[in-house]
């Protein structure tokens, strides 16, 4: 049968199962020293987009190859974005009286969160696929994330669940990271294809190791180009019958 082939559907589906496995283990393997998670997390995204792009590649080296490039810019936004996450952990736990203004405190605090959550689904995706400089990561993510609400809340939800899968049975590490990551994947490059629908066919040397190549995001998508309504041609004089017998 074509569905049990080695180019078929079960095929497929089990070699990308046995490496969102391989992603999800060097994942949690990169991240035991906590500081490199960013680098972690932007290696683990390079892999899956470039999956979902359907470009050949050998998982764990293309991870570790991703780790060493951008391991410094990302580790960097992972400790900016830390700090007012730490900041607001412990605020939380200062404010236990919630008087009127600690209330008001407490709300800005829950959006800077929030704001900060949907950040940080976009960021670790723009440094693995571009180079940008550091100001432009935050301001494409920051954009992308309130552009595009319904994406950045479904990746949300989705992590949140793969979290509580997670401390329900931790031995889910093996494939939560990966099948989280592929799943974001799918739905991050829906948004970055509107804007660079170019984006699956990128150099086979990989999608930032080029500074020449550069490929900045446009804030705004272009506006499709209006039709103009072709110009009227006056239709052809038919000769009359007295032009006709002259001729």
């Amino acid at each position: 049968m074509n569905f049990f082939r080695i180019d078929g559907p079960v095929f497929k589906w089990c070699t990308l199962l046995a490496d969102l496995m391989a992603l999800s283990i060097v994942w949690a393997i990169c991240s035991i020293p906590l500081f490199t998670i960013g680098a972690s997390t932007t290696a683990l995204f390079y892999v899956t987009t470039r999956q979902v792009s359907h470009r050949e590649g050998y998982v764990t080296r293309d991870f570790f190859k991703s780790f060493r490039q951008n391991f410094f810019r990302s580790t960097f936004v992972y400790i900016i974005l830390l700090i007012p996450v730490i900041l607001a952990v412990l605020n939380f736990s200062v404010l236990n009286h919630l008087t009127r203004q600690n209330q008001y405190v407490m709300v800005f605090q829950i959006i800077l969160l929030g704001e900060l959550a949907g950040v940080a689904i976009y960021i670790f995706f723009l440094i693995a696929r571009f180079k940008l400089k550091m100001g432009q990561y935050f301001k494409n993510a920051f954009y992308f994330a309130n552009r595009h609400i319904s994406t950045t809340v479904t990746c949300l939800v989705f992590l949140c669940g793969a979290f509580w899968l997670f401390t329900k049975c931790e031995i889910l590490i093996v494939i939560l990271p990966g099948a989280y990551a592929y799943f974001a994947s799918v739905m991050v490059m829906r948004v970055f294809r509107k804007y660079l629908p170019e984006m699956d066919r990128d150099s086979e040397q990989g999608f930032n190791e080029d500074r020449t190549s550069r490929i900045e995001i446009n804030y705004i998508p272009p506006e499709p180009e209006k039709k103009t309504a072709p110009e009227e041609t006056a239709p052809a004089e038919i000769p009359s019958p007295e032009e006709n017998s002259s001729k």
